[in-house]
Order: C-alpha cells, then structure tokens, then sequence
C-alpha cells in the first residue's frame, strides 16, 4: 500500500531516510529543503500547504512535524490519517507541547494518533511517556522525545504500508492544549517580577533550545545566560 507523507524539517528528513519511495505515493512539504531532499531521492514531492494538493491522494496519510492544520474536507480525502505528535496526549495538544510539559509540569512524550477535524484530539494508536526531571532543559527533553518518536515510527511504519487496520483506544480525559500565541506571549512578557527564582529558572529552561550550556534566553525585556550542567 502507498502512504502520502506529509513532512517538514529534520524529523521529516529523518522519516525520509527510513522509508522505501516505493511505499510512498506522494511527500507534501513546506520545507523547500526538504523538497529539494526528497527529489533527489526519487520520492514524488509537492511543495506547499493541504489547500493547494491537486494530486490523486492515496487512502492512507500521515503526517510528521508537518506545520499546516487539516480542514475537514481534505481529511474526508483519506481514509486515514496518522499524525506522530511530540506530545502524551491528551497533554500537549497544539504546538511546543515539550515547553509546556516542562513549564506546566505535566507529562511529556509523543503519541501517534489518527487525524481527526480537533486539534491534536483524535484516537491513540500507541503513545510512549518520557520521563524528565529538574535539570532538562527544552533540547534535552526535545531529544528524548525524538528518539522515542523514533522508536515508535520504525515500529508502526511497516504496519501501516502492509495495510493492516490500526487499533485505537480514546485520549483519556481533558489535558491540555497550547497555540503557538500563548508560547509567545509568555515568553515576550512573562511576569518575571512576580515570579519566584525557582519559577523563573524553570522557565529559562523550558525556553532553552537547543544549547546545553551557555545559552542566552531572551524573556521580555530582560536577556539571562543559561549555564547548567545536565545530569
């Protein structure tokens, strides 16, 4: 079975790189780059957004760190959609959901779901929770996160080519969800002045991407140079 891909930046490389172009009907992008990678590796690839795909779609999609939402009736195009989300849904629904896991204290991980018209609220067909304690900042959390996505594609990938019907189970209660405007209006005017050090340090590390040491996180008006040792 052909699967449409729809990929952007280095995780959508990195799915190039472990897949046959043979099991691919089409790779959507909006990443000229990454346009650009996967023609040279043979895959048919389209650059733009779901509104503007005029190809014969085939019956199954899934989507990979892709930066456009699905409207209703392009998803009715497809019998399934799968989304692999950096997330432990229900928490971390919309963007940056490693910050807000490590700002909110919530759990932190990545789920691969099937797309539905809600944001981030379809059916679970596996999810993996990654641990993190007081000393991980954004990069290192992100990291683990990746490779636990990782682990999980490379496990349901040749489920999905065979054809093979999915299990699903529901997301299990509210948890939480996050527009890209909220992540940056907290960071452009966090109320630093009424925040204890214990809070403010655990905002600077959430914001910390993708240094270890040495980094400068600007919150406000005010710039603080992150320097910690990750244990």
């Amino acid at each position: 079975m052909l699967v449409d891909l729809y990929l952007d930046g280095p995780f959508g490389q990195w799915i190039l790189n472990n897949v046959n172009a043979r099991d691919v009907g089409h790779v959507v992008t909006t990443d000229a780059a990454l346009e650009r990678y996967a023609s040279e590796r043979d895959f048919k690839v389209f650059l733009g957004s779901p509104r503007g795909v005029s190809f014969q779609n085939q019956t199954i999609g899934f989507s990979g760190h892709y930066h456009r939402v699905f409207s209703p009736d392009f998803l009715s195009r497809y019998a399934k959609m799968y989304n692999l989300h950096p997330g432990f849904l229900p928490w971390g629904r919309g963007y940056y959901p490693v910050f807000w896991a490590l700002w909110e204290g919530t759990p932190a991980g990545v789920t691969l779901h099937e797309i539905t018209p809600g944001i981030d609220e379809g059916p679970v067909v596996a999810q993996t929770q990654v641990p993190y304690s007081a000393a991980d900042t954004g990069a290192t959390l992100f990291e683990r996160v990746r490779e636990a996505a990782q682990r999980l594609f490379l496990t349901h990938w040749p489920r999905i080519v065979s054809g093979e019907p999915l299990p699903t189970f529901p997301q299990a209660g509210n948890g939480s969800f996050h527009s890209k405007a909220e992540f940056i209006a907290l960071k452009e005017s966090a109320p630093i002045s009424t925040m204890s050090g214990v809070e403010v340090m655990r905002l600077i590390r959430a914001y910390s991407f993708p240094g270890y040491s040495g980094l400068e996180v600007q919150l406000g008006d005010r710039r603080y140079e992150v320097s910690m040792r990750v244990i």
